[in-house]
C-alpha cells in the first residue's frame, strides 16, 4: 500500500509514460503485471483459475473514483436473449479485486497515482438486486425492443450503458424495434462513482 505506479513498473522494467500523453489502460496493465494476471485481453476474468476480474480505479482523498468503472462490452443481439443469471456483466462482477490508485494533487504522469486501498469483493444479496434490477431494465424495456440506441447516461441506479466505440462510425448490429437488423453505437455496461465507493469505502 502506497506504492506509485512508477515504482511499480521500475520493478517490472517497464516504461512510464511522461507527460499528458493518452496512458487509458496503462495503470491496469501494470498491475496486472504486478499481480500475475494473464497476458492479453482475453474474454473472462483476469484471474481466471481463481474467478476474479481485477479492476483499477482513480480516486480522490476520499476515495471517490473520478471516473465511472467500466464492466464489459454489450452485444446488442445477445444481450437481448440473456437473463441476469446467464448474462456476461453477472460473471465478470462475481468476484473482483479493486485496486484505488489516489491521483496526487500536482501529478504530472499516470506513474504519480498511488496505490491506496485494495478491496476482494463479492457482491451482496442488496448489491445483486441493484444491479440486476438495472440489467433488467436495460435488457427488457430496451435490447428487447430494438431501442438500445435511445439509452443516455442517465438510466440506471447503479449501472450505466455508455458509448464505448472510438467514434460514431465504431458500430455494432443490432434489432430493429421492428425485429429488423440494424445498427448502433458501440456501447459497455459502467459502474457509477457512488456504487464503487461504496465498495471502497468498505471494510
Amino acid at each position: 500500500m502506497g506504492v506509485t505506479l512508477a515504482e511499480l513498473a521500475d520493478g517490472l522494467g517497464l516504461p512510464v509514460p511522461a507527460g499528458r500523453v493518452r496512458t487509458k489502460g496503462w495503470s491496469g496493465q501494470i498491475i496486472e503485471r504486478e499481480l500475475g494476471a494473464g497476458d492479453g485481453p482475453g474474454r473472462g476474468q483476469d484471474f481466471a483459475a481463481l474467478n476474479i476480474e481485477l479492476k483499477t480505479v482513480p480516486v480522490d482523498r476520499d476515495l471517490v473514483p473520478r471516473e465511472s468503472t467500466a464492466v464489459c462490452q454489450i452485444d446488442p443481439i445477445v444481450i437481448a436473449g440473456e437473463s441476469w443469471e446467464t448474462s456476461y456483466l453477472r460473471q465478470k462482477l462475481s468476484q473482483v479485486l479493486w485496486v484505488a490508485l489516489e491521483i496526487p494533487r500536482g501529478a504530472t504522469s499516470v506513474g504519480d497515482r498511488r496505490v491506496v486501498a485494495v478491496r476482494l469483493w463479492t457482491p451482496s444479496p442488496d448489491e445483486q438486486a441493484l444491479l440486476r434490477a438495472d440489467f433488467e431494465v436495460f435488457v427488457r424495456v430496451y435490447f428487447r425492443r430494438g431501442l438500445g440506441d435511445a439509452i443516455s447516461g442517465h438510466q440506471g441506479q447503479v449501472l450505466q450503458v455508455r458509448p464505448k466505440g472510438r467514434n460514431a462510425a465504431d458500430r455494432r448490429r443490432a434489432f430493429g424495434p421492428a425485429g429488423e437488423s440494424t445498427e448502433i453505437g458501440k456501447c459497455g455496461f459502467y459502474l457509477r462513482p457512488a456504487f464503487v465507493a461504496r465498495i471502497l469505502r468498505s471494510n
